[in-house]
């Protein structure tokens, strides 16, 4: 697959994200898993590969990231939380994913008057205005344009490799952004402080 059309690919999907994809019915385990594999199907790297498991689940239940099904049924708010789990955990450390995720799991979780759902629609709505698809493009385009590599035998690895630096670059500059931010949140909503 060509890399800007791969580019575009990954954006769509991760635009494409919105609270009406979550069902409004309970569903099992295997429905949860299969639907949840289906829609972040293009961020496997290979066709077995899964990207939420039953084991997962439960391991997110059990650390108390994800309250128990009822009745061994997931709602609409436990496959959002899930949704949220699967960005998060890419990212930062599980401990780090339920200091924050936890307060809204606690204060927004099944809760008629403010529900999780709308609270995921904001979510879902500043990623979409705050993200900037078009300047990720515009950095590859930039990174091939940028670096003079014409002349190597393997110029397309060696415009590879520079895109792929810069965005590491940027991913681990945001990363640090991220746990400094959570280890900003006051002492009574950091599970980390907590433990201390």
């Amino acid at each position: 697959m060509k890399t800007e059309q791969m580019i575009k690919e990954i954006l769509d999907t991760f635009g494409g994200f919105s609270v009406n994809d979550v069902p409004d019915i309970d569903l099992y385990m295997d429905q949860v898993t299969t639907l949840l594999n289906n829609k972040f199907a293009p961020f496997k790297r290979g066709d077995d590969d899964k990207l939420l498991t039953k084991t997962m689940i439960n391991n997110y239940t059990k650390f108390k990231l994800l309250p128990a099904p009822e009745k061994k049924k997931y709602s609409k708010d436990h496959i959002i939380i899930l949704i949220m789990i699967y960005f998060f955990k890419n990212m930062i450390s599980i401990n780090d994913t339920g200091t924050l995720i936890g307060p809204a799991v606690a204060d927004f979780f099944h809760n008629e008057e403010h529900p999780l759902g709308s609270v995921y629609g904001e979510f879902v709505r500043g990623i979409k205005i705050m993200n900037d698809d078009e300047e990720i493009l515009r950095l590859y385009k930039k990174c091939t344009e940028l670096y003079n590599f014409d002349e190597y035998e393997n110029s397309e690895y060696l415009k590879t490799l520079s895109y792929v630096a810069i965005l590491c670059y940027q991913a681990y500059v945001r990363q640090q952004l991220v746990l400094k931010l959570i280890d900003g949140l006051p002492d009574e909503l950091n599970i980390n402080k907590k433990e201390d």
